[in-house]
């Protein structure tokens, strides 16, 4: 007994003084704190690109949209489906657009949604939504292409950055072909006067 105090009395004073080890103590305190910064900042990349994916989808739709003269049901599919595509290495089913056109008088007030079509299970954009986002982008008696479209982000590590974020995006453009681009026979969504 009287040995292993010796011992101890002996080693402890060179034990506080031995720093060999200290650097594995510090990575080993350090290293979850390390990881979920890395793990964060990449989520929060994600979303990003997410976002950046979403404009440029609204942006690919509101284009198909605006190069036709008329906008049946199937080229309205076909301009989401180019949507969808585009949010690629994203899941394109998370993708919403509705899809209005509003008309303005010589004036440049908007005057009405003649059209609006509902693709990918959107919701309707109101009537005075429709307006209210179009308001200031007629140049006279003309029409505005109007696309918001929404997509349903979850992060692949949900506990760093919260359980999804529902991302919207509205773009504008003007009938490049025509003044006016006709609509559906059957609008899905909200129309008439604003």
């Amino acid at each position: 007994m009287t040995e292993t105090r010796d011992l101890l009395r002996l080693g402890l004073p060179s034990l506080w003084r031995d720093r060999r080890g200290v650097a594995a103590v510090e990575l080993a305190l350090l290293s979850p704190v390390l990881v979920m910064l890395f793990l964060g900042t990449v989520e929060v990349t994600q979303l990003i690109r997410v976002k950046t994916k979403l404009a440029l989808a609204a942006q690919a739709i509101q284009n198909m949209v605006a190069g036709q003269t008329t906008a049946t049901t199937s080229s309205l599919a076909t301009a989401y489906a180019g949507g969808q595509l585009v949010m690629t290495p994203f899941a394109g089913s998370g993708l919403t657009a509705s899809i209005a056109s509003v008309s303005f008088t010589s004036s440049g007030s908007a005057t009405t949604v003649t059209w609006q079509a509902l693709e990918g299970g959107a919701t309707t954009m109101t009537v005075s939504a429709a307006c209210t986002l179009a308001a200031g982008m007629s140049l006279g008696s003309d029409t505005v292409i109007v696309v918001r479209a929404t997509y349903a982000y979850t992060p692949v590590l949900s506990y760093l950055l919260g359980k999804s974020y529902a991302l919207t995006q509205v773009t504008y453009g003007r009938p490049r072909n025509t003044t006016t681009v006709s609509g559906p026979a059957a609008s899905t969504g909200a129309i008439g006067s604003c």
